[in-house]
């Protein structure tokens, strides 16, 4: 009886630490990239989504505004995401496949939220 208590012991430790483990890692990985508006609108909102999934969890911004001119930091971890931008007049589009693999900073200009509303059509 008490080898069988033992096992369910090491077992659940074991499964606490790998869980521990991989938090600590995923959170390890992340890293701050600097995004620029450089554009001439107000962005209201800002998701991030994985290329790989369509989830775009909570506003990046928060209850921000994304001014012209004016910039954040965002947390990801380094890999490819689609980045939904929402301005002042409620407008929305998609940015595809924007790199966050290298470099440290990502700008947004009117040609990508021109170009992103017409592919959003």
């Amino acid at each position: 009886m008490f080898s069988t208590i033992k096992k369910v012991l090491v077992a659940g430790a074991l499964v606490l630490a790998t869980a521990v483990g991989f938090s600590t890692t995923a959170a390890a990985q992340e890293r701050t990239f600097t995004v620029f508006n450089r554009s001439s609108y107000r962005i209201n909102h800002l998701y991030v989504s994985s290329t790989d999934y369509n989830y775009w969890g909570n506003d990046k911004l928060g209850s921000d505004i994304f001014y012209p001119n004016y910039r954040f930091d965002l947390s990801v971890a380094p890999g490819w995401y689609d980045i939904k931008v929402v301005d002042q007049d409620g407008d929305s589009c998609v940015v595809r496949d924007v790199d966050f693999r290298n470099g440290d900073s990502w700008t947004i200009t009117d040609g990508t939220l021109i170009a992103c509303e017409l592919i959003s059509r």
